[in-house]
């Protein structure tokens, strides 16, 4: 049987857990660490489209531009519904879904939303808008994307009901009558890990 002197215990104690701490950190899941603070704002466009039956709540198509500052440039299409609320000039934002597509197009980031929309009293063209938005994937280097933030903003409606299907005043094609177009401008404040 070999005796151990001191320094050689000490050398095998160390080198053993320098092994069982190398094994934890690279154990670590990066998927699961916290989420980092960014800011965002965006300039975008959209159709609100009359509603399937009266009453009912009305889709629309949101599409833009929006710069991160974690992600840089990237393009936005989303949808969501318009629902009217008991209150005059008070809306709900509900089902919203967004997909951001970083410039290079090779990665996009999902996001489910639910907001407000509150007609200006002053002007009822105008709004402001309110939504939560939890981002929920993507594809790419945000495959494993989450976090959430809150969206402010402000709309404009260019064109309320239109009655000429297939108007084109705004570059948005063939639209159908009774919608509406418009445009918004938001900031978008939260947090995000990928």
């Amino acid at each position: 049987m070999t005796k151990l002197n001191s320094p050689k215990v000490l050398g095998l104690a160390l080198g053993c857990a320098a092994l069982v701490l190398g094994a934890f950190y690279a154990s670590a899941d990066p998927k699961h660490s916290e989420p980092k603070h960014f800011l965002a704002n965006a300039g975008t466009t959209f159709i609100l489209y009359p509603p399937s039956t009266p009453g009912g709540p009305q889709s629309h198509n949101i599409d833009g531009v929006v710069l991160f500052s974690s992600l840089g440039d990237c393009t936005l299409h989303a949808t969501a519904n318009l629902v009217t609320t008991a209150t005059p000039g008070q809306y709900l934002v509900t089902d919203g879904l967004f997909t951001f597509t970083t410039a290079d197009g090779l990665s996009t980031l999902t996001a489910s939303t639910e907001g407000t929309l509150i007609a200006n009293p002053a002007n009822g063209y105008m709004g402001d808008i309110q939504y939560k938005v939890t981002f929920t994937g993507g594809t790419g280097r945000l495959a494993h994307a989450h976090g959430s933030a809150e969206l402010h903003g402000f709309v404009y409606f260019t064109d309320i009901g239109l009655t000429q299907p297939g108007q084109d005043s705004n570059a948005y094609g063939i639209v159908p009558a009774g919608s509406s177009t418009g445009k918004a401008c938001w900031l978008l404040d939260g947090d995000l890990d990928y």
